[in-house]
């Protein structure tokens, strides 16, 4: 359960055996790129030429994923939407549309691989739909918004096309302002108003037109600019028609598309990691440096695999050249940390963080054993935990989920087991009040608060103490004896006296030596801190002030501690919610007849949301504590995670 050790591989062969030892590299699983070194000016660099090709691929793959997606979920929303109202329906089989990676083997993804012709020429036959679909669209739009335009002035009878006539008398319609009747008559004209549609018929002479425009434009009319022969109305009619023939058009294409082309949705989307898999590939074709006969590829690979993987591009090209090197002080290998499965989920949340730095302490064992006595006591319900133990274990083990989604299912699982011990330390069940009965094998938190807090604050004494002895042994092993001695050593000695402190109070007839103890330890820490804490600084009262500063630091340790307070916090609350919601039971079990099947048709959604806001809380502050308070003491974190070729996939995972 440590960091892994890296391998330097650097390996010299024939640009005819590239892709076969890139390929089997990738294969493996357990090789990433290295940028290597400059050697030489007449060394080049891979030169990727068909990249952009690769990107393009991929592009279209994509749209045609977004594609299909999207016309089956219009034609869902339109078919849930119409179902009772009698208009056309578009049935389409189910097609599952779910964001989580596909499990497959790998003749699955070879078996793709080998049909990407005649997938890419899916994804043109949709595309050529898209087109379609985007004119009918553009069109539809054209045709709403004229008819929105003509329905303005469709309470006139007349026909648009009487404005342009010619003759001594013209017609014209107006739409969207006040009436104007008297200023109208005084111009000699001859009108019909439509309070419905607020739309004025005009007649006048051809040489009061002009005038008549600047008179009801002032009065905040719209004149209209058709001349089509017909009404307004009919025209806007017949234009929301083709609108809706247009609609109709873009829906009887979605169908097709998706009746068509959805049943290479699957495998569209192997075939979107198989081109990311071979983008992949081409950059790291762009980090090799390279002659016109030969290439020199360069990468790290965990220690364990490095002699079996080195022997089996040996076997298929023997005339390749391999040397195997250690790490250099100035190389930032990547880390990979290998733990026991029962620590493995909780790898996630240090990752969340940083990750380590290659040649740093893995503290994932030993934070896993606090985030899981912590999540535990946050919860404190033994029939939660069981509930939380049992569904998550039986996801998390399954193959249905992701690495990261199995491994967030098994940590809340393990978290429900530290739940049934706690709770059954509490005497939590459901949160059930048993009355005199006390079930509790330690103590009750709702009757004894104080010693929940005292257990809290006390746990977090632990985990920040163990945190500054990770420090001192961090700071020896850099050769800094002095440094682990002043900066861990004089906290520790600080703790050792608060642990004395807190034995004379909690244990009757406590030797009085603990005291005396107690006082002795308090005293040295902070004689270390005040006289070693500005030994950095270079003159007097910098050294001096120095150590003060390091006394008034001592204030954020105490801080620190108290943050562990929220433990406290939501141990209790869950306890306390779930006591409230069992109060509104026993109400509702009082109401005759019906109290039963209705009290536990409610209690049941309020717990699951008692649990589901425990959840929440205890990983989230569960992990806020480690972070700051336990990581802040000795954790440098700032490593970059290995992430070895062909393990890059959005759609796919090997099972």
């Amino acid at each position: 359960m440590s960091v892994v050790k890296m391998t330097h591989l650097r390996l010299v062969g024939l640009s005819a055996q590239e892709n076969k030892i890139v390929d089997r590299l990738s294969a493996s699983g357990v090789f990433e790129v290295r940028k290597p070194d400059e050697l030489t000016q007449k060394l080049r660099r891979g030169d990727g030429s068909f990249y952009r090709e690769l990107m393009l691929k991929k592009s279209r793959v994509s749209f045609a994923l977004d594609f299909i997606k999207a016309r089956y979920t219009a034609l869902s929303d339109h078919n849930k939407k119409n179902k009772k109202t009698g208009r056309e329906l578009y049935p389409i089989d189910k097609l599952d549309l779910s964001s989580a990676r596909m499990l497959i083997t790998h003749a699955d993804f070879e078996d793709v691989r080998a049909k990407e012709y005649d997938l890419l020429g899916v994804c043109d036959s949709l595309q050529k739909l898209s087109f379609d679909i985007v004119d009918l669209k553009t069109e539809q739009a054209e045709l709403r918004r004229a008819a929105e335009e003509y329905a303005k002035f469709s309470a006139s009878p007349v026909k648009m096309s009487m404005r342009e006539r010619a003759g001594d008398v013209k017609l014209s319609i107006y739409s969207g302002g006040k009436p104007t009747d008297g200023e109208l008559s005084a111009l000699g004209c001859a009108f019909d108003y439509r309070e419905d549609g607020k739309t004025y018929t005009v007649a006048c002479r051809a040489d009061k037109l002009a005038e008549l425009d600047r008179l009801m434009s002032s009065n905040g009319f719209e004149r209209c600019p058709f001349t089509d022969d017909t009404d307004a109305r009919t025209a806007a009619a017949e234009r929301a028609a083709r609108a809706d023939e247009a609609e109709r058009a873009v829906l009887e294409l979605s169908a097709k598309a998706v009746k068509t082309y959805a049943k290479h949705y699957g495998e569209l989307r192997i075939l979107y990691d198989v081109i990311g898999l071979e983008i992949e590939r081409a950059e790291a074709d762009a980090q090799y440096l390279k002659t016109d006969s030969t290439f020199l590829l360069e990468g790290w690979l965990p220690e364990e695999c490095a002699a079996r993987t080195v022997e089996e591009i040996r076997s298929e090209c023997p005339s390749v050249f391999v040397q195997m090197l250690a790490p250099e002080e100035r190389d930032a290998p990547p880390t990979l940390v290998r733990s026991a499965k029962i620590v493995a989920p909780y790898e996630q949340i240090t990752n969340m963080y940083s990750p380590p730095k290659y040649r740093e302490l893995d503290p994932n064992p030993i934070m896993s054993l606090f985030f899981f006595v912590f999540f535990g006591l946050m919860i404190g319900d033994a029939a939660y935990g069981a509930i939380l133990a049992a569904v998550g274990f039986a996801l998390g083990l399954s193959k249905r989920f992701d690495k990261g989604v199995k491994d967030l299912l098994l940590l809340v699982a393990m978290g429900g087991v530290s739940a049934v011990v706690w709770g059954a330390l509490f005497g939590s069940y459901f949160a059930i009040d048993f009355g005199g009965t006390d079930v509790a094998l330690w103590f009750n938190p709702l009757e004894d608060p104080m010693t929940l807090l005292i257990l809290s604050i006390a746990m977090g004494v632990v985990q920040l103490a163990v945190g500054y002895v990770i420090k001192f042994v961090k700071l020896c092993m850099d050769k800094k004896p002095l440094s682990a001695l002043f900066d861990a050593g004089s906290i520790l000695l600080l703790f050792a006296a608060l642990i004395c402190l807190a034995s004379t109070m909690l244990i009757e007839n406590a030797p009085k030596g603990l005291t005396v103890a107690a006082i002795v330890l308090a005293a040295v820490g902070l004689a270390l801190i005040v006289v070693f804490g500005g030994r950095k600084n270079k003159n007097v009262f910098g050294k001096v002030f120095g150590g003060l500063k390091g006394v008034y630091g001592l204030v954020n340790l105490l801080s620190d501690i108290l943050s562990y307070c929220r433990i406290f916090g939501l141990g209790l609350a869950t306890c306390a919610i779930g006591l409230a919601f069992n109060t509104l039971g026993e109400i509702i079990f009082g109401i005759p007849g019906i109290g039963y099947p209705v009290g536990v048709l409610i209690l049941i959604p309020l717990h699951v949301f008692n649990l589901a806001l425990g959840i929440l809380g205890a990983y989230v502050h569960n992990a806020r504590l480690q972070f700051l308070e336990f990581y802040g003491k000795f954790y440098d974190g700032g490593g970059r995670l290995f992430s070895p070729l062909g393990s890059k996939t959005k759609h796919i995972r090997f099972g």
